[in-house]
């Protein structure tokens, strides 16, 4: 049997035996397992990646990811207004709205620099070592010690670089309008994207 073969019967085996395993323990753990297992699957096929997204439309004008991405939090975005709209039984969901600072802009520039060379975004660092590509250990090695770092001078850095109070638009709008406002401006940037695509094809 070659080793891809054998990989397909080993890997649904291990799979079906932690979920009869998690089920007998804990069943809700046993349901993220399979979110996650399917999740995954969903990631290595589309070849999904937040740095592709970037690179990709910058350097070769090609908005596909990009656009994915934007979808991805236009879904998000619209399925977390309407659970909050609604009000599930189990209350409105616990929301953690960050103060505005200096490194609100910093930070993310950063972050991208970093993914090109890094090869990848966090969700495809994980695919690829899934997919057997053991130099991205380094890229999760630094993706591990610098959120640690990061997490325990966060006191600091606030301190350092001041912060102004948090948006939160559902506070100050209500949820109907500030989900309607949100999927307006990704529209937007979706219809900015797209020319800006067609502007690199005529190019």
């Amino acid at each position: 049997m070659s080793r891809r073969g054998l990989l397909a019967l080993v890997a649904p085996s291990v799979v079906l035996m932690v979920v009869w395993w998690l089920w007998e323990h804990r069943p809700e753990s046993a349901v993220m397992w399979l979110l996650g297992i399917a999740l995954g699957a969903i990631l290595q096929r589309s070849r999904y990646c937040v740095a592709a997204a970037y690179r990709d439309a910058v350097l070769f004008f090609d908005t596909g990811m990009a656009r994915s991405v934007l979808l991805a939090i236009a879904a998000a975005s619209l399925t977390f207004g309407l659970v909050n709209i609604m009000r599930v039984p189990a209350g409105q969901m616990p929301l953690a709205a960050q103060p505005l600072t200096v490194g609100t802009v910093i930070g993310p520039v950063l972050f991208g620099i970093g993914m090109i060379p890094a090869g990848g975004c966090a969700a495809s660092t994980l695919l690829r070592l899934g997919e057997g590509h053991l130099r991205f250990l380094w890229t999760l090695l630094g993706l591990v010690l610098g959120s640690l770092l990061g997490a325990y001078h966060y006191g600091w850095w606030t301190e350092l670089l001041g912060a102004a109070a948090p948006v939160y638009l559902p506070a100050a709008v209500g949820w109907p309008a500030a989900v309607l406002l949100q999927t307006g401006l990704l529209l937007a940037f979706y219809w900015l994207i797209r020319r800006w695509e067609r502007k690199g094809a005529s190019a």
